[in-house]
């Protein structure tokens, strides 16, 4: 049962590891990594969680194993960096943006599976060309991962020292090859794709990331779009976590 100490509640590890759910090894392993706030002692040496800290493992509950690519790792560090802080404003920003990204993740993923499914190069005209900075936003990753898009021969061949821009088909093939390499798929074997593909052989292209009698690129975009519904979940309680970590005793 909690206790009390002076009129704040504090909670031995046994009864914060049944009120969340995490087992007492890995409530400790967050504490050595820095992953929840400073927890006090009593004078005979049992750890002393307040209520932020039972909030704290919450968020770390929530936020490990949600994992799904290295944008949406970076941002929901910044909500585990806020909870550890105890900045609930800033806690509350960074979810905000943790669920955006999803979001972006989800309808990417979505139209790259689309994609996948009919022609990869199918242009739809000049008026959709825009900067790199800009295309890598619309895919959702970093001028500098397209930048090694290109150095990987993935995106084609451009003039040297002549500023790129990116029409429709550039940006389908950007989906794509973010959803490959999400999906586990290996940078040579992106690459073979990519080359069989331009070459004309949409065919063969296809089946160098399908295994024998297997619909596996089908079968893997489906599980990692599964992952991204199940992180919204995850997220949306993160959200809805916020009011009361506002109304707690710290």
């Amino acid at each position: 049962m909690p206790e009390e100490d002076g009129s704040i509640t504090v909670y031995r590890i046994g009864e914060l590891s049944r009120l969340t759910g995490v087992k007492a090894g890995t409530i400790r392993f967050y504490e050595q990594c820095g992953f929840i706030g400073p927890v006090e002692r009593s004078s005979n040496n049992y750890r002393l969680y307040r209520r932020r800290h039972l909030y704290q493992v919450r968020v770390c509950r929530l936020i490990f194993g949600g994992f799904v690519n290295r944008r949406l790792r970076r941002e929901s560090r910044k909500v585990l960096d806020a909870s550890v802080r105890w900045d609930l404003e800033a806690y509350g920003e960074a979810v905000a943006n943790y669920q955006r990204a999803v979001e972006e993740d989800i309808a990417g993923t979505r139209k790259a599976i689309a994609i996948c499914m009919r022609r990869m190069e199918q242009e739809t005209g000049e008026e959709c060309r825009c900067t790199r900075k800009q295309a890598a936003a619309m895919v959702g990753v970093t001028p500098e991962t397209v930048r090694g898009w290109e150095r990987n021969g993935l995106l084609g061949q451009h003039e040297p020292y002549r500023k790129r821009f990116y029409g429709q088909a550039l940006q389908n093939r950007m989906y794509v090859i973010r959803l490959l390499l999400d999906t586990g798929y290996s940078m040579m074997a992106v690459r073979s794709f990519v080359q069989e593909y331009t070459c004309g052989h949409p065919k063969s292209a296809g089946k160098l990331l399908t295994a024998p009698g297997e619909e596996e690129l089908r079968y893997r975009s489906d599980r990692y779009l599964e992952a991204l519904l199940h992180l919204r979940e995850k997220t949306r309680l993160l959200g809805e976590m916020k009011a009361e970590m506002e109304a707690c005793e710290i």
